[in-house]
């Protein structure tokens, strides 16, 4: 064999490795929200129940809800819990970041997501130890805004991946 052909090789090897390990990267968004959603479900199963109408809010009838009470607190808990896993992701990926590369702009979105972090943590309904402001504070629970935030994390996660 000539060595323009061992070169050859080597590139093409090469090419084949730097493939792999951005498959390898990109497997862990969708590992990361299988486990947090397992955990959600853990969590969830440990949320003591409601009331129905608590004391001085004026509720609709059961049947307005897509969800009784309980449900929506435990969806609620799901999706917290999930939003918080992938925030704890995002730091873990921004420290290994900044620590390989110095950059003040790794630097800085750790600091964002740590913060968002303790937000997380701070209003987990599991934290606050308060349903009815949850539920029944700003009207009913729709999980949309949650929903937004776990695809908008998810994203983040696997464009930080690459």
């Amino acid at each position: 064999m000539s060595s323009p052909e061992m070169g050859q090789q080597t590139t093409i090897a090469g090419e084949s490795s730097a493939q792999k390990k951005n498959r390898s990267r990109r497997i862990w968004v969708p590992i990361i929200l299988a486990v947090s959603i397992v955990v959600g479900f853990v969590l969830a199963e440990t949320v003591p129940s409601p009331p129905v109408c608590p004391e001085g809010y004026i509720c609709p009838p059961f049947y307005f809800y897509l969800l009784s009470v309980q449900r929506a607190l435990m969806l609620h808990v799901m999706l917290s819990t999930i939003e918080l896993i992938l925030l704890l992701s995002l730091v873990a990926v921004y420290i290994r970041v900044y620590s390989a590369t110095r950059a003040n702009f790794s630097l800085g979105l750790t600091i964002v997501f740590v913060v968002l972090t303790i937000h997380s943590i701070l209003s987990h309904p599991l934290v606050v130890n308060k349903v009815e402001p949850v539920l029944f504070g700003s009207g009913l629970f729709f999980p949309y805004i949650d929903l937004l935030t776990i695809i908008a994390y998810s994203v983040f996660l696997y464009l930080s991946l690459e």
